[in-house]
Order: structure tokens, then sequence, then C-alpha cells
């Protein structure tokens, strides 16, 4: 095996080595379960049959099993190119991660000032006041300190 390749070409391979897997097994049911209507033939015999029947829950399972392959293969190029390689090749890989994280932030910080306004208008609606917390003011009012107090 050429090490040098890439790991996504030999996924590729598999993939297409499934799905001719499958097709193939697919035409191979249908012309087993159409064996009994060929042209003169009398190919209703019990012998034909039951030989019919065996070839095509063979078949068929063989199909189910390869079908589960194309999934899990189809599960491992998503997990590949979410968390791993797949991504990596491309150039602009490093600019797109912080265009992401900036756009996250932003997201983060309507969020959070939609749930300020909401909780404000709350809290002077009840005759209270809202006010938001720091990261470190949490452990502060545990350890008996006012909130708002530096």
């Amino acid at each position: 095996m050429d090490r040098s390749q890439p790991q996504s070409s030999n996924l590729m391979d598999i993939h297409n080595r499934l799905v001719a897997d499958i097709l193939t097994r697919y035409r191979t049911l249908m012309m087993l379960a159409t064996v009994q209507a060929e042209g003169d033939r009398n190919n209703a015999t019990p012998e034909a049959m039951a030989v019919a029947g065996i070839s095509i829950k063979m078949e068929f399972d063989g199909l189910y099993s390869s079908i589960k392959e194309l999934l899990t293969l189809s599960r491992r190029i998503k997990e590949l190119w979410v968390f791993g390689p797949l991504g990596k090749a491309d150039p602009d890989r490093v600019a797109k991660e912080a265009q992401i994280e900036r756009d996250v932030a932003a997201v983060a910080d309507l969020a959070n000032g939609l749930e300020a306004a909401n909780m404000r208008a709350l809290a002077e609606r009840h005759g209270g006041a809202w006010e938001r917390l720091t990261k470190d003011e949490p452990e502060r009012i545990a350890a008996g300190a006012p909130a708002g107090e530096q």
C-alpha cells in the first residue's frame, strides 16, 4: 500500500467498492426473484424455488452487511471531516476558524444582551435591580463579599 496517498483517496476507494457491491447484490436479487418467469423454461419446480430462496437469503444478507459498512464509512468520513484531518488540507482553514470564533462570540454577545435586557426589565417591573455577574463574582459572593464590589 502506498503510504504517500492521502487517506481520503483510500476512503473513496472503499466507498466505490461498497457501492459497486451493493448494486451487484441488488441486481442478483432481482435476477433470483424473477428466475421462475424466464421465457419458455419451467423454473417453477420445488427444487429451483428452494435454491432461489436460499440464494435470495444469502444475497440479502450480503446486501444488508454492505449497506451497514457503507453507513459506517459515511459516519467515519463525517467524523474525519468535522474532527480530523480531512479539513486540514484547506489553506484558508485558520482564517475560517477565526471567522467562526468571531461569529460565535458575536452571537453569544447578542444572546447575553437580550437576556440582560429581559432580566433588567423583569427586575424593574417588580421593583428591583438586576446586574450581570462577572466571571469571578460567584466565588466572591460565596466567600461573603457583596455582589458588584471589587
